[in-house]
């Protein structure tokens, strides 16, 4: 939905910081300082997967073991470790690059283009069966409450079409491209009639791509969460489009004073303003 600028705090640099808080447990950080290279070079591998469609290839952690080893001699359990103690951990030197990664989104969550606010960091690919990502900066993404919780939690993907859009470093068709629209089925004067978002991805887009717009779409159940933001802003312009007809302006002047630049002015080709006021100048006669 939105892409995220780059990371200010490069993954060797986060490792680095990780290390340097290890303290009263010699053997984990001896460990997490000889598997650094092997991280640094699974880091790179997810980028380039990721950025060809193909992070749903990264296989799991096996369920059927209790506490594997994924890193050299580094286990699930201690790479979990390293996220909870020593990167989350308030008094440790990574705290800051969670911060920081916190508030690179600038109060808007990438998931649902900005329906909810960040509260935390959600691991992209879960850490509970991907621990080897638990802090790489491009699998940890600034997401809201229900994002986290209820569109996504620990679910991923096994199958291309099934992946969601990744916001550090999927295609920039995602983010550039629009493709949530609405319609109202009816006047939009009527109360009754609601306003629905729906997904109308580009003619150019691969079959691939389209399954990923909708799996997105409705993983994050965006048609619901937009429509209930439009409401009270549907309800003002309206009122705004009355009073212009009531001056006499004809519907294509309205389409230019008020809804193209309503149009204009959504912070992204995807966002719930958008597709409101291009419903809205589509109602118009």
């Amino acid at each position: 939905m939105i892409r995220l600028a780059e990371p200010k705090h490069a993954y060797e640099h986060v490792l680095d910081q990780c290390i340097a808080g290890v303290t009263g447990n010699t053997a984990l950080r001896l460990k997490l300082t000889a598997a650094k290279p092997d991280l640094l070079a699974l880091g790179n591998d997810y980028i380039n997967r990721c950025e060809s469609g193909q992070l749903h290839s990264i296989a799991p952690t096996a369920l059927d073991v209790d506490d594997p080893d994924v890193v050299l001699t580094m286990k699930k359990s201690e790479l979990t470790r390293v996220y909870a103690t020593y990167f989350v951990g308030k008094d440790k030197p990574a705290r800051k690059i969670y911060t920081d990664l916190l508030v690179a989104a600038r109060e808007i969550c990438p998931f649902c283009g900005g329906i909810g606010r960040p509260r935390n960091l959600d691991h992209f690919l879960p850490k509970s069966r991907f621990p080897q990502f638990s802090v790489f900066p491009k699998n940890l993404v600034p997401s809201c409450r229900d994002c986290n919780m209820e569109g996504k939690s620990e679910e991923f993907s096994t199958t291309q079409e099934r992946q969601l859009i990744h916001p550090h470093a999927d295609d920039l068709k995602y983010f550039r491209d629009q493709w949530i629209f609405a319609r109202f089925n009816g006047n939009p004067e009527d109360p009754r009639v609601n306003l629905e978002y729906f997904v109308q991805p580009p003619d150019s887009w691969d079959d691939i791509a389209v399954s990923r717009a909708r799996n997105h779409f409705s993983s994050f159940d965006l048609s619901t969460r937009y429509a209930i933001r439009a409401a009270q802003q549907r309800t003002t312009v309206l009122r705004q489009m009355v009073m212009l007809q009531q001056e006499g302006l004809s519907s294509d002047a309205i389409r230019r004073c008020l809804l193209i630049p309503g149009i204009k002015e959504a912070i992204f080709p995807n966002h719930w303003q958008r597709g409101l006021y291009q419903a809205l100048s589509n109602s118009l006669p």
